[in-house]
């Protein structure tokens, strides 16, 4: 044998060994793994479940497989809450991330990007039950590994996928500054925005498999952090027309639409929502179509309460579901005695964990008893009622000689008078709860940053400035760390103004 065949039979030999040493896995997002992801977008999530086996024994060389499994499990538990199934599945981290430290080459960009993406699906799956420590630690692991890998892959685009909301979010959680400066992790608002939205871009240019996740997120940052709210309801009508069968969708949708008080938009994606055998069960939903009805004074608001309190078994959102079925009581029928009965219920149903439970819990622990008007007037603002919400008020300034409820009732008045760009009336009448009103109140903070929230609509930044400061001086019982958020972010927003 010439000692050219020689060489060439061991070149062939060694790229064999190379290729069984594992050195041949790869990811990539090919056909079945986008009928699989979007199966789990729609929470087709058994159909997901069964395409995922075939798909391991087709091809197992192709480790997207890990990535949507992990896809699976998170939105499983993000929606059922099932803690005897998450103690089940977290075990699967540990083997997925072996397997993906193991299989691929280090320079192989999608190594840290699926890894760093475990890591965060986990860390928001264990924040929901309440494994806040570790849920701290997985972000940091993904944030660096996310870092090292745009560094060392600067055009791989799907690097921005997680860090965009790492980056918008980083400068308006309450960590001390010396925690973040430890961690090392950096960031603004504008940063996260130009990430988000070169993906975006860059996904529907291409049709790619996370566009749906590129759009959720772009419009959750252009809303909650951006103050972009107008631009971020644009999107929400164009976007994913692709997606109108899922639930995952219509929750986004209609989250966002409640918040920017569009609430019958809201509430008719919630009657229209696709549900069946073959969707998972998402309860929340029915939750939020009963707080969709009660902003409408929709007395049949009651039922979606109940059937979410009586089928829904994980820890969210049960205080504050009890909470709106006492204020349907007196909303609906002035009924203090089943007010206070559910009230009850608060105190020992479901946990503290977001600002609402913990709101309501506070609530709870009360004598006071919400006026039935003014409570009225809340739901109203809140679904976008403004006029209907103007003219109660009107219809009942003998509140104002209520000097428990004077307070209250101006700040009502200023919100609707904010909301219909009564500026002038809304600016006097924030000011003039700022220097009556009690320094700890909710009213008084939330005072303050819609203060900073209309000077800075004026463009007038120094008062803008200046009102979010005393926003973030103020320390009230309940909404401090969403009302604080807030804040920072107008202050973020204001300096690049």
């Amino acid at each position: 044998m010439g000692t050219s065949k020689k060489y060439i039979l061991f070149f062939i030999f060694l790229l064999t060994v190379i290729f069984l040493d594992g050195q041949g896995y790869y990811i990539e997002y090919d056909k079945e793994s986008r009928s699989i992801y979007n199966d789990i977008i729609n929470l087709k999530l058994d159909d997901a479940r069964n395409k995922l086996a075939e798909m391991d024994k087709v091809n197992h060389l192709n480790l997207s497989y890990l990535h949507l499994e992990n896809y699976l499990d998170f939105f499983e538990l993000f929606i059922s809450e099932d803690e005897s199934r998450f103690d089940l599945l977290k075990k699967n981290k540990k083997t997925r991330l072996k397997q993906l430290e193991n299989k691929l080459l280090d320079n192989d960009p999608y190594k840290r990007f699926v890894i760093a993406e475990i890591h965060l699906q986990w860390a928001l799956t264990r924040s929901k039950f309440g494994e806040l420590f570790r849920s701290g630690r997985e972000i940091y692991k993904a944030y660096h590994l996310l870092d090292d890998n745009m560094n060392n892959h600067p055009d791989f685009i799907y690097n921005n996928k997680s860090l965009s909301i790492i980056h918008a979010l980083i400068e308006t959680v309450s960590i001390p500054g010396f925690i973040k400066s430890l961690f090392g992790i950096e960031g603004s608002i504008k940063q996260g925005l130009k990430e988000i939205k070169a993906l975006n871009t860059y996904c529907i240019k291409s049709s790619d498999i996370f566009l749906p996740e590129s759009e959720a997120i772009y419009m959750y940052i252009l809303f909650y952090q951006g103050n972009q709210k107008e631009l971020a309801l644009e999107l929400i009508q164009s976007s994913f027309t692709d997606y109108n069968e899922s639930p995952l969708v219509c929750f986004l949708k209609s989250k966002l639409l409640q918040r920017a008080g569009k609430n019958d938009e809201a509430l008719v994606l919630l009657e229209d929502r696709q549900s069946g055998s073959e969707h998972a069960e998402f309860l929340y939903l029915d939750y939020l179509e009963g707080l969709s009805r009660l902003r409408q004074l929709d007395p049949s608001c009651m039922k979606y309460f109940e059937s979410f309190v009586k089928k829904f078994n994980g820890r969210h959102f049960i205080k504050e579901a009890y909470q709106k079925l006492a204020w349907s009581s007196l909303v609906f029928e002035n009924d203090t005695e089943a007010y206070k009965s559910y009230m009850a219920l608060v105190k020992i149903k479901g946990s503290r964990l977001t600002d609402d439970d913990k709101q309501a819990y506070r609530e709870s622990l009360n004598n006071y008893i919400p006026n039935p008007i003014l409570l009225k007037s809340r739901l109203l603002y809140d679904g976008g009622y403004y006029t209907r919400t103007l003219q109660l008020l009107d219809e009942n300034k003998n509140l104002l000689n209520d000097a428990e409820l004077k307070s209250e009732y101006q700040y009502r008045l200023a919100r609707v008078n904010q909301a219909l760009e009564n500026y002038t009336d809304a600016i006097a009448q924030y000011e003039d709860l700022l220097s009556t009103g009690k320094v700890e109140s909710y009213f008084n903070c939330n005072a303050a940053l819609q203060l900073g929230l209309i000077y800075e609509e004026l463009g007038e930044l120094q008062k803008s400035e200046k009102y979010f400061k005393t926003c973030l001086r103020l320390n009230p019982k309940v909404y401090r760390q969403s009302l604080h958020q807030k804040a920072r972010s107008g202050l973020n927003r204001i300096v690049l103004k």
